[in-house]
């Protein structure tokens, strides 16, 4: 919370007292908290208990806390509204309920968008990397962090993981500043949408998005950008190490290019038919709207909302796809589309063929039944909770696309939605019901369902 007060001090305005203040606040009850579960004996492992209840609770913290500022100047009257935009950032989801996004000042701008470059990579993976009593069970930790079926653990220890990840993160968003700084942006604003684009977050000072700097070249470079950032991080430290087999012999970085190429394929033929008289002007926006909900960025150039009914169906159902897993994106993953999908086929198979041996493989590996259950598992909740969730909004009296679309677009980490959620719109006026909802799917759709929802059981306070 010191970083945006330099913001503050540099553009000399009266939000740096908001920023002390909470900044003194958290570090307070930290301290209290260090002071009260000190213990002279050394932990050897944390357990599953331990592991799922420090990712839940420090993400809760992180959430809680990072509303103080919002608070505190006075963005919000409403403390559900700034847990809400609390929670868009660390989740990296990108929703608001701030109407006017330009009258914020530099330093709550600031806030925003570093937030969500801190939740891009994970805030328990940074504290592993730092924090050497972390690196105690940081395996697990990890695991219930990282998007996707599992962490891959990189080198030996899992703090030196960390740390390549954060390099990485770090480098991109230095190269993407260095670029964006060149196309003639200010300072502050290619801070800013570095925050949120290597994050794939969403959040920017204009109310028009990027849309507001009418760009070609920026548009493009963001577009780069948000393609990398889908990508599984394992699969970017391979390539840095000149390891370009391992990249282009994945199978889900693969689809994820084919599902990306033929999106917008299919948006740009539809635009140009319907909507769009310039085949150059279809294919831009299209190219740069889908790779943003795709990726699950939520950044915008156009009104998509306004867009023929089968693009923005379309937009919809790459919601619930997302980037790769291991990546900064959110919602399902390709690789577990990818899986269920063989699943269904192997299962139409065994109709035909009861006692056939069917392994399912994703490359080159037969993935063992379990791991093919829990993403079944996964599947199934996911969409149970975003099915009550979208039900429960509707006592808002929204219509049934706000309501589809705002807990697709929330539980995935997309941010904008459609009609009142969508580009053009927020989440302002939904009422503090359907807001604390939203934030709940933001939170379990970060920390991959099982992370939060095992606190909720019985079974898991017993000893």
């Amino acid at each position: 919370m010191l970083i945006p007060s330099i913001c503050s001090l540099i553009y000399k305005e009266d939000d740096l007292y908001s920023f002390l203040i909470s900044g003194i606040v958290t570090f307070i009850v930290g301290l209290c908290a260090e002071q009260i579960t000190k213990s002279g004996s050394k932990i050897d492992e944390f357990n599953r208990k331990d592991g799922f209840f420090i990712a839940s609770f420090c993400w809760i913290c992180a959430i809680a806390f990072g509303a103080l500022p919002y608070l505190i100047y006075g963005v919000f009257g409403n403390p559900i509204d700034a847990f809400f935009e609390s929670t868009a950032g660390f989740t990296t989801t990108g929703a608001s309920t701030v109407e006017n996004i330009e009258i914020l000042t530099h330093g709550i701008l600031f806030w925003r968008s570093f937030t969500q470059w801190l939740g891009g990579m994970g805030i328990l993976i940074l504290a592993i990397a730092i924090l050497p009593k972390l690196s105690v069970g940081g395996m697990q930790l990890m695991n219930l962090e990282s998007p996707g079926p599992s962490a891959e653990k990189l080198t030996p220890r899992i703090a030196e993981t960390a740390k390549y990840l954060w390099a990485i993160y770090l480098f991109l968003s230095f190269i993407l500043f260095i670029i964006l700084k060149l196309l003639g942006l200010p300072i502050f604003d290619s801070i800013i949408h570095v925050f949120s684009t290597v994050s794939i977050g969403g959040f920017s000072n204009q109310n028009l998005s990027i849309g507001a700097y009418n760009s070609v070249a920026v548009e493009f470079t963001i577009i780069a950008f948000m393609f990398i950032s889908g990508i599984n991080f394992a699969l970017l430290f391979w390539l840095s190490r000149g390891k370009f087999r391992k990249l282009f012999s994945n199978p889900e970085f693969k689809i994820y290019v084919f599902i990306l190429l033929a999106s917008v394929t299919l948006v740009t033929i539809d635009l140009f038919t319907y909507m769009i008289p310039s085949l150059f002007d279809a294919f831009r926006y299209s190219a740069f709207n889908v790779i943003s909900i795709s990726t699950t960025t939520g950044f915008t150039t156009t009104d998509y909302d306004t867009w023929p009914v089968f693009s923005k169906w379309l937009l919809i159902i790459l919601m619930f796809i997302g980037g790769c897993s291991g990546s900064t994106a959110g919602s399902i993953k390709v690789m577990r589309i990818v899986i269920l999908v063989k699943h269904a086929f192997r299962e139409i198979k065994k109709n035909i063929y009861p006692n056939a041996v069917l392994p399912i493989r994703f490359g080159k590996n037969v993935l063992e039944d379990n791991i093919v259950s829990s993403i079944i598992n996964f599947f199934i909740i996911y969409i149970f909770i975003f099915t009550l969730s979208t039900i429960i909004l509707t006592l808002d009296d929204v219509s049934i696309i706000t309501a589809f679309s705002a807990c697709a677009a929330t539980i995935g980490n997309v941010g904008p939605g459609m009609e009142l959620v969508g580009p053009s719109g927020n989440y302002a006026a939904l009422s503090n019901l359907s807001k604390i909802v939203l934030s709940f799917l933001m939170i379990i759709g970060r920390l991959e369902l099982f992370a939060i929802l095992v606190i909720f059981t019985p079974s898991f306070w017993k000893n």
